[in-house]
């Protein structure tokens, strides 16, 4: 499933720029984790998303687990609200060097591949409906 984290570094990318490095990365508001994470490891290997923010997965606790190919790092506080995570592709997940689990709307982590460092964010905002209190504070 792609290149090792040292070919993402060292290599040429198909238009020959030395050291140059291609990551797919993507969100999805996924509407709960449960009873999705092995359908959703096989879109991502499918389409070949090496890191993905998920919103809403509705689980709690701040955690991390295998998932088919991937490392999943997450963070929830209610069951069956909010809640956030990070996957790393199996290249990758050696890589993160910081998780942090802010609260069940944002999270980051901090990857170290060769001589870059990459900070990515998962951020579930909060949206139409919501109190504005709670807008003002995330």
């Amino acid at each position: 499933m792609g290149r090792g984290p040292e070919d993402r570094t060292g290599g040429k990318d198909s238009k020959g720029r030395k050291g140059a490095c291609r990551l797919r990365i993507r969100s999805w508001n996924i509407g709960t984790l449960t009873g999705k994470s092995i359908e959703l490891a096989k879109i991502l290997q499918k389409r070949k998303v090496n890191i993905a923010c998920v919103h809403e997965t509705r689980w709690v606790g701040s955690k991390a687990r295998n998932m088919d190919g991937y490392k999943l790092l997450y963070s929830g506080v209610v069951r069956g609200k909010n809640g956030v995570g990070i996957l790393v592709d199996r290249d990758l997940r050696e890589s993160v060097v910081e998780v942090r689990q802010v609260h069940d709307r944002l999270m980051f982590i901090k990857l170290v591949i060769g001589e870059c460092t990459l900070n990515v964010v998962s951020a579930y905002a909060p949206q139409a409906g919501l109190d504005e209190e709670v807008k003002r504070c995330f």
